[in-house]
């Protein structure tokens, strides 16, 4: 890993990260109040509609919107209910009220401002409420770690990377597998292969060509289209074809063609869940990791298994602070090929736990959101270039436990039958999803 250190805080809470969206006047003086205030970070600053749904990727705790960029309350609405921190949002005055709490009941929207707001409220409200669902977020419960359901629903664009610092520990296929099930929820999905030689399009059965190299070589949208391969509802972008050509993926978040860029021009595309199956090391890892806003760590249910992970973890809360914009609270542990006398979950993350306060970490370990046994048809299938999602219900059903959890429950379809077309629900409000 080339992760560069930074200098972490020596105590109490760390900074609310907070995205800034509105017309650029409004913008400016939101960031001039906040840079004064170290209770808080601006992560982002968004300009139209467009710009706020890709920057919705650094997975804001807070965010300040002023609706008047939007063009009416219909895809203000459609965002509002997407966001995942908490919003502030501040309409014109001449909005009617019954109009105001209808965006008042969305439940990302903690307050709606008609006309204007004083700025010393707004920040203190913001840093109150985002403090509090820092310590009033729920943990993943027992009965999640087999795969349950957990109630979980998706917050906006979700950028997952997966990722362990040891090999061996199965990421591709969970990436692979997990792409799959997300994709047939309904959910545009792409699933980007990041490890060189790549090894998806052998466990998928797809071409190794086209593949990363053409986004590099073209680095807009329509190099995104011209990367791409489908696998049923699944979209996939095969990984380097070699190990001299992974040298492209080392480039900075603001560099021409980086990885970061990558994410943000798929999101331009429409894509909803953005899966990275990232490689245990290298200078690709770092890259892609600062792109994400979820992070899955698969890891052996061992104490190797273990020691692992609480590395990973410190390197990327602690030495890589600041360099990535995953909240803690989107970490997830995913125990695989676990056979009878390896460690339990609980017996997991009781050791992870502990090994994190010996390192001084400020957080607890993430959760154990899933368990997935050893099943020697996923190899054998794979071996075939099937899916693992077809070899056995035991792999699946925690598969698509997991993609239930971080991504949400159909919760109907339309009346004519389509299977392109979902109801997602959101608090009180649903909408459709292709």
């Amino acid at each position: 890993m080339s992760w560069q250190p930074t200098q972490t805080q020596g105590g109490g809470d760390a900074p609310v990260n907070i995205l800034l969206a509105g017309p650029i006047d409004r913008t400016s003086a939101w960031y001039q109040a906040l840079q004064a205030d170290a209770r808080f970070r601006v992560s982002a600053m968004a300009n139209d509609p467009r710009d706020l749904q890709a920057k919705l990727a650094s997975s804001p705790e807070v965010v300040w919107l002023d609706g008047s960029i939007f063009n009416g309350p219909g895809p203000l609405t459609e965002t509002l209910t997407s966001i995942a921190g908490a919003v502030y949002l501040l309409v014109p005055a001449n909005v009617e009220s019954e109009l105001a709490e209808q965006f008042n009941s969305i439940p990302s929207v903690k307050s709606v401002y008609r006309g204007d707001a004083q700025i010393n409220d707004l920040m203190t409200r913001a840093y109150n409420d985002a403090i509090s669902l820092r310590r009033t977020a729920p943990a993943i419960s027992p009965q999640a770690w087999g795969g349950g359901r957990s109630g979980g629903t998706i917050a906006g664009l979700r950028v997952v990377a997966v990722w362990g610092r040891s090999g061996g520990s199965g990421a591709t296929s969970i990436a692979a597998a997990l792409a799959q099930a997300v994709a047939r929820k309904g959910m545009k999905t792409l699933l980007i292969g990041l490890n060189s030689p790549d090894v998806l399009p052998l466990q998928l059965n797809i071409e190794p060509e086209p593949n990363i190299l053409n986004w590099f070589s073209n680095p807009t949208d329509q190099g995104v289209k011209a990367s791409i391969q489908e696998l049923g509802d699944l979209h996939i972008i095969a990984g380097f074809p070699d190990m001299l050509s992974e040298s492209h993926g080392d480039r900075g978040r603001e560099d021409k063609g980086s990885i970061s860029e990558l994410v943000t021009s798929a999101a331009y595309g429409g894509y909803a869940v953005i899966i990275l199956d990232v490689p245990s090391g290298g200078t690709v890892a770092p890259r892609a990791i600062s792109a994400a806003n979820t992070w899955l760590m698969p890891t052996l249910p061992t104490v190797a298994g273990v020691w692992n992970a609480v590395e990973s973890f410190r390197t990327v809360t602690q030495k890589a602070a600041g360099q990535h914009r995953i909240n803690p609270g989107n970490i997830f542990v995913t125990l695989n090929k676990r056979v009878n006398g390896m460690l339990t979950a609980d017996q997991w993350h009781q050791a992870a736990d502990a090994g994190a306060r010996n390192m001084k970490l400020q957080i607890g370990f993430p959760p154990v959101a899933a368990v997935i046994p050893y099943v020697p048809e996923v190899p054998l299938a794979q071996n075939k270039g099937r899916s693992a999602l077809e070899a056995s219900d035991e792999f699946a059903r925690p598969i698509y436990g997991l993609a239930e959890m971080l991504f949400g429950q159909t919760v109907g379809s339309r009346a004519n039958g389509s299977l392109n077309e979902k109801v997602k629900r959101f608090g009180p409000l649903k909408i459709r999803v292709k």
